[in-house]
């Protein structure tokens, strides 16, 4: 996944997304400002049509994008992980993949009962440690190459195994290394007392940045139960399946969000349980990085990480796709806030891909049943649509209304479910 280098045309203005290269300790690669955003802009932009290769487009963050995996387990603190899967070789599987980052998230139960097996002991329930590779990990950590933290997925069940009624599996990323509190268990047992809202406030006391791990997943029994809004982020997309159905209802519930004035970021990761699945993996046996989310950021640092997946400067995708979405005013001049009279996409499709289509939509209404099981319902007008060829980038610029409300979006899909799909973050531009 590391080392995708620009080429002549459109490929020279591509943002380098996977430039880290862990395991040669070369530097990022940032982008090419000097490309993307014309240092010597044109005095005025050119008519407001769909323009290929933008020239008058200037001033974005020239900061490299950062990939990484956040929804992962180990064998020795997960069950169900072939037995090999242990933190060192993740960490090596991740490196050789291009990851920047990793977080081990086992689950909660798990770690207070025997990993080796999916038969529950009660006598451990509830009784931890929540942590137990919190200082291996650390030593796998390698500065500005390679940063693997120890999280949890707190886990909570309902009173029968498997029973069709959602509860929901929090991610917990330690926000502040220095000062996580790793003391006492999780309490998610016994099984159909705990709510995934009161494993969510777990994670939060703890100082976690909070993840809902696939909340319409395929299994209704590891569904989000709504009964808690207060999450930092959705995993929008979980793999195995490429991204189908379940993660469309969470990318639309994502969205919901932002409409409704709720800052939440989008998520998408592997949900790995076997280190040794090549990618993109399997209904059941994701691979490590398929998908993965990456952060833009000055450096490599698990505070600049935390910082970028707060304020959602995210991008989601699978091999070597990406879309990255920017907005620009009407001098064409990059603005974090907007209001935005221009956009540019810029991006890739995996040559594994399928012919894909890369779609700009605004959201501008939801039907919103949560805390119901049925997905939000999200209007949304079509900006922007063009067919994308395996292995094509491209670089767009796209006139928008400065006027109009809503929640910008870009997205590189094949008909679902699809491997080596690509979204962007969201600019939100509200009255």
């Amino acid at each position: 996944m590391h080392g995708l280098s620009p080429a002549p045309g459109a490929l020279a203005l591509l943002m380098t997304l996977h430039g880290c290269a862990a395991t040669s300790g070369r530097e990022p690669t940032p982008p090419d400002a000097a490309a993307q955003d014309a240092t010597a802009p044109e005095a005025t932009p050119p008519p407001r049509v769909v323009t290929d290769t933008p020239t008058f487009l200037h001033g974005a963050p020239t900061d490299p994008w950062w990939p990484g995996d956040v929804h992962v387990h180990a064998t020795g603190a997960s069950n169900d992980t072939g037995g090999d899967s242990t933190p060192s070789e993740i960490a090596r599987v991740a490196r050789d993949r291009g990851l920047a980052f990793v977080v081990l998230t086992d689950h909660s139960n798990s770690t207070g009962s025997d990993p080796n097996t999916l038969d529950e002991d009660p006598a451990l329930h509830n009784r931890g440690p929540e942590f137990p590779f919190w200082d291996e990990v650390a030593l796998l950590s390698v500065e500005d190459e390679f940063i693997m933290v120890d999280g949890n997925e707190v886990s909570p069940v309902t009173d029968e195994p498997r029973v069709v009624a959602p509860r929901g599996h929090i991610g917990c990323l330690p926000r502040d290394l220095a000062t996580f509190d790793r003391g006492g268990a999780f309490i998610d047992r016994p099984r159909g007392e705990v709510t995934g809202g009161q494993a969510l406030a777990q994670a939060l006391d703890r100082g976690c940045f909070a993840v809902v791990n696939h909340p319409y997943g395929l299994a209704p029994w590891i569904m989000y139960d709504w009964t808690s809004r207060a999450y930092d982020a959705l995993e929008v997309w979980n793999g195995g399946n490429g991204f189908d159905a379940a993660d469309l209802a969470a990318w639309d519930a994502w969205r919901c969000d932002l409409l409704q004035g709720t800052r939440t970021t989008p998520i998408a990761a592997s949900d790995n349980h076997r280190v040794m699945r090549a990618p993109p993996g399997d209904v059941l046996n994701p691979a490590l990085g398929s998908p993965s989310t990456s952060v833009r950021a000055p450096s490599l640092t698990w505070p600049n990480i935390i910082a970028a997946l707060s304020r959602g400067d995210v991008a989601l995708h699978e091999g070597e796709s990406l879309v990255l979405l920017e907005g620009y005013t009407a001098e064409g001049q990059w603005s974090a806030e907007g209001p935005w009279a221009w956009l540019r996409v810029t991006g890739r499709l995996d040559p594994a891909a399928s012919p894909s289509v890369l779609t700009v939509a605004r959201a501008v209404a939801c039907l919103d049943p949560r805390p119901a099981s049925t997905p939000p319902t999200v209007d949304q007008v079509a900006v922007f649509s063009r067919e994308v060829d395996p292995g094509e980038a491209f670089d767009i610029a796209v006139p928008v209304d400065a006027q109009d409300a809503g929640v910008l979006t870009a997205a590189l899909t094949a008909p679902l479910p699809t491997h080596y799909a690509a979204f962007s973050r969201a600019l939100v531009q509200m009255p």
